[in-house]
């Protein structure tokens, strides 16, 4: 069994960070300009602790942007390096998004999806989010209902 350990990102970690969102969302530059690109060391060092970090015996193996919204805690930038996708990371990660944002007394959690990117649909939906209204350009707000009290 893998041993993951998710934890809040520190400064020092920043350029880590960046170059991990960068190795994952360069490649889509070639159809449009990921939001996700905007992060480089400098504005990650600017906000590490909302960063959440996963890391294995391999090291850094994913990360993820989090920050509560009027809307709901939102998330973003989630990446994962190559060999570790399809593992579980992706899901550990968004699962301790969630748990933050109920530690901060949220129940909405709230994510904003490209419509071109089917696999990122699919992720998302399979963990509960449901696509909510249009946020242009060319995405949809997904929320999920966290935390519901019987």
């Amino acid at each position: 069994m893998i041993t993951v350990r998710i934890r809040q990102a520190r400064a020092a970690d920043a350029t880590s960070v960046a170059d991990l969102v960068q190795e994952v969302y360069r490649p889509f530059a070639a159809g449009f300009r990921p939001t996700a690109l905007k992060w480089s060391d400098r504005t990650v060092r600017a906000c590490a602790s909302s960063w959440l970090t996963a890391h294995t015996e391999d090291g850094l193996v994913g990360v993820v942007h989090q920050t509560p919204d009027p809307e709901g805690h939102t998330l973003d930038a989630l990446s994962v390096t190559a060999p570790w996708r399809r593992r579980g990371i992706g899901t550990r990660l968004v699962a301790a998004v969630e748990e933050r944002a109920l530690d901060l007394g949220t129940r909405r959690m709230v994510v904003a999806l490209r419509d071109s990117l089917g696999a990122n649909i699919e992720f998302f939906t399979s963990l509960g989010y449901r696509r909510m209204r249009p946020f242009p350009p060319a995405h949809h707000l997904y929320v999920k209902e966290i935390g519901a009290r019987e």
